[in-house]
């Protein structure tokens, strides 16, 4: 069933049981799935997404800040840094910083919009990412780079949405993905070993699992948490 609802055209999955009452259900997609009553018309599932139009978009709304949490790891009331969730304030300033205490994390800003908040948090984040791979890359230029007689790689960090890290061993270069500093720690270790391991396996072979399991082997729990 197609019909017009809160301002697009949706796709409405129709599901029929035994029970009283119509449920209505916003799909990632925008899609609606209607639960209801056997005896219930197309024309009586129009109305009632109809008088459910103010309810649909204020769930997609819910919908798409948790998807950019997800995907940005921070709004106006959270953000996650290293897998551990803070409630965040706001403070007028006259220069953009952001601090994070014990409790919450702290936004100085000229002006608060969702492209400042983001500049600033991962400007922050790009620095404390910078010191965590200086302090973490050592044990890997020596074991899997000089041991092998391979030249240290350049490492820098990118916003990436569909990955977490890549490698161009040609050109030793590694990429890593600002958005690790939402996960735990162990997550970052994992990244940084993956990327590193292409150097000596440039491809996802089970002789490159090797690898990371003989430096690493319980890398899949890492696996887990950044899906």
């Amino acid at each position: 069933m197609k019909i017009r609802a809160a301002g697009r055209d949706r796709t409405v999955h129709i599901t029929y049981k035994h029970n009283r009452n119509m449920y209505l259900r916003v799909e990632d997609d925008g899609s609606l799935s209607i639960t209801c009553p056997r005896r219930v018309t197309h024309s009586d599932i129009a109305r009632f997404i109809a008088e459910k139009e103010g309810w649909i978009l204020r769930t997609e709304k819910k919908q798409t800040k948790r998807q950019e949490r997800h995907l940005y790891g921070i709004d106006e009331q959270e953000a996650v840094w290293l897998g551990k969730h803070y409630p965040v304030r706001f403070e007028q300033a006259r220069t953009d910083f952001m601090m994070i205490e014990e409790n919450e994390i702290v936004f100085f800003l000229r002006e608060k919009t969702d492209e400042r908040i983001r500049k600033t948090f991962y400007d922050y984040a790009s620095r404390q990412l910078q010191a965590m791979i200086a302090e973490r890359r050592g044990e890997w230029d020596e074991l899997i780079c000089r041991r092998n007689h391979i030249a240290l790689p350049k490492i820098t960090l990118k916003y990436m949405t569909s990955r977490w890290g890549s490698c161009t061993p040609a050109r030793g270069h590694i990429s890593i993905s600002k958005r690790l500093i939402h996960y735990p720690v162990q997550c970052l270790d994992y990244v940084l070993l993956h990327e590193y391991a292409h150097l000596l396996v440039p491809n996802h072979s089970k002789d490159f699992y090797a690898v990371i399991a003989s430096f690493m082997p319980d890398y899949r729990e890492s696996i887990r948490l950044l899906r």
